[in-house]
């Protein structure tokens, strides 16, 4: 029941936003502005302060492992599946690249925040920077082998090294190295801000929900999602199972391996050549599921 009662409300939101958009309440400018403010400064700023209060050494090699590894053996399962199901082009480079490319930001700490707390968040936030750059390689990869589109791949690179959140973690990492204290004035205010990112991350969430698309690319959504929010975080749980990781300690590592695919596969599929119909529809179907995969694997995880 607490876990429902932590779960519910983080959706409950997502819905909101929902309704607030079919509903005409909220413009496509507005939301677009709205995305385009969280995703440069409280989201990277939530992720700057989580770190800068994290203890470094709580996060080893093997957690850092338990991330990557179970994400490159679904891309391989992906690609594997891809052809088989004879998609071609576009189509599957943007069928690989949702298989992984969670939302990790928006959702997960989320997640992780009203399930675990400031000290699930600090952990979370040392994961989320590693887990970003590793997907949006990934995702990058994807797309621009199967759409043929190489020309702007070095470009798409560097402009993932720049975007705000991989700034805020490898600037917070310095100074957490280099043991710089940050006045407090200014990490007070920081937070004023970090503190905006999550509420109004879910309700952005909810309004990118999309019924249309999703019934245009059910078949291989379902695919997609099933190994996005199912046999992700399975192979993360086998990965801390023969390692002896504590599963209560790889917690927020699950869950942000188990989050819905994230809204910037559908950016990235438009930049890249990738089927944009696809990406939009599994990004509804799995966010439309997550509640019920979320309350299955922390219920597992926590009576494990």
């Amino acid at each position: 029941m607490d876990i429902l009662e932590t779960i519910a409300p983080i959706f409950i939101i997502i819905a909101f936003g929902y309704v607030l958009k079919s509903r005409k309440m909220l413009s496509d400018a507005f939301v677009s502005e709205a995305n385009r403010f969280v995703f440069r400064f409280p989201l990277p700023f939530l992720i700057f302060t989580g770190i800068l209060k994290a203890n470094m050494k709580d996060v080893g090699w093997l957690s850092v492992l338990s991330l990557i590894i179970p994400t490159a053996m679904v891309m391989a399962l992906a690609a594997l599946s891809a052809v088989v199901a004879r998609y071609q082009g576009g189509k599957r480079g943007s069928f690989i690249q949702t298989t992984f490319h969670g939302n990790v930001t928006y959702v997960g700490l989320a997640v992780i925040f009203y399930l675990l707390g400031d000290e699930g968040l600090e952990r979370g936030s040392l994961l989320v920077g590693m887990l970003i750059l590793f997907n949006n390689a990934g995702a990058v990869l994807a797309l621009s082998l199967s759409s043929g589109k190489h020309r702007n791949v070095m470009k798409t690179a560097l402009s993932i090294l720049t975007t705000p959140v991989i700034v805020a973690t490898f600037a917070a990492l310095i100074l957490a190295f280099l043991k710089v204290t940050m006045p407090a004035v200014i990490m007070k205010s920081i937070t004023i801000v970090a503190n905006i990112a999550l509420p109004m991350a879910l309700i952005i969430i909810g309004c990118s929900i999309s019924l249309e698309m999703l019934r245009k690319t059910l078949q291989p959504a379902a695919l997609a999602a099933t190994l996005k929010v199912i046999v992700l975080p399975a192979l993360a749980v086998l990965f801390c199972r023969i390692f002896a990781i504590d599963l209560k300690e790889a917690l927020p590592a699950i869950i942000l391996l188990a989050t819905p695919t994230a809204i910037t596969a559908y950016i990235m599929a438009r930049e890249l050549g990738g089927d944009t119909d696809l990406a939009s529809g599994t990004v509804t179907l799995t966010t439309l599921v997550s509640p019920l995969t979320y309350l299955g694997w922390i219920w597992l995880l926590k009576t494990a």
